[in-house]
């Protein structure tokens, strides 16, 4: 067999071949009386004794029934290859099923690693949402600022308008009763010096004029103020 030294391989090996034949039996009983004292040496049970009694009994009533040294080594190494080829089997399929566990773990783990990015696909995109509604709000919170703003600036002018105008109405009232009054100085004025004999009658008609734009003067300061 390929790679298995046989004894005869071991003889030519160690130039045992070239012997003579008186120097292979010399060679021969010195061997068993070696391998003798180490039986002897060597301790045995009772069973173990009992089975080599057996073995060398069968022996003896059939020396042929034997099986050559090649054969039983062929055989104790085919036994050796049968059970490695079992254990090469028996480790193949555990590796097998080790290897499908495996394939569903991962199988499994992927699933989970699908789900995990979808959900995180779902939180950026709400995200997303929230900084645009974000920006959105920020947006209308600066026109809402900028109309208050521009809202209280008009009011500001109107209020300065308004006092403004107030301001020129007063003005404008006391410029006019001023003038009512010196229109009244006069028109009275005017009738004495012309010694008219219906004085009572004029002042009465001058008062009245006066009194009428007074009135009317009143009625326009009044209209003027903010409602």
């Amino acid at each position: 067999m390929g790679g298995v030294e046989t004894m005869t391989d071991l003889i030519r090996k160690m130039g045992l071949d070239t012997l003579s034949e008186r120097e292979r039996i010399e060679l021969a009983i010195a061997l068993l009386d070696s391998a003798h004292h180490l039986v002897e040496a060597a301790p045995i049970s009772e069973a173990q004794r009992v089975e080599l009694e057996r073995r060398l009994a069968a022996h003896l009533a059939n020396p042929h029934d034997v099986v050559p040294w090649e054969q039983a080594k062929s055989a104790a190494l085919q036994k050796e290859i049968d059970d490695l080829n079992g254990k090469v089997v028996s480790m193949t399929k555990k590796g097998d099923e080790e290897k499908a566990a495996s394939e569903k773990s991962i199988a499994s783990l992927n699933d989970r690693l699908s789900s995990y990015e979808k959900r995180l696909k779902q939180f950026a995109d709400a995200l997303e949402q929230w900084k645009l509604a974000q920006q959105q709000a920020a947006g209308t919170a600066q026109q809402k600022e900028a109309a208050r703003v521009d809202l209280a600036n008009q009011v500001l002018f109107l209020k300065n308008t308004v006092a403004d105008r107030e301001r020129k109405n007063l003005n404008l009232y006391k410029t006019s009763l001023e003038i009512l009054e010196r229109y009244e100085n006069y028109a009275l004025g005017k009738a004495l010096s012309a010694r008219e004999p219906f004085i009572q009658k004029t002042r009465v008609t001058v008062e009245n004029q006066v009194q009428g734009y007074k009135d009317a003067i009143i009625d326009n300061r009044i209209s003027a103020q903010p409602k």
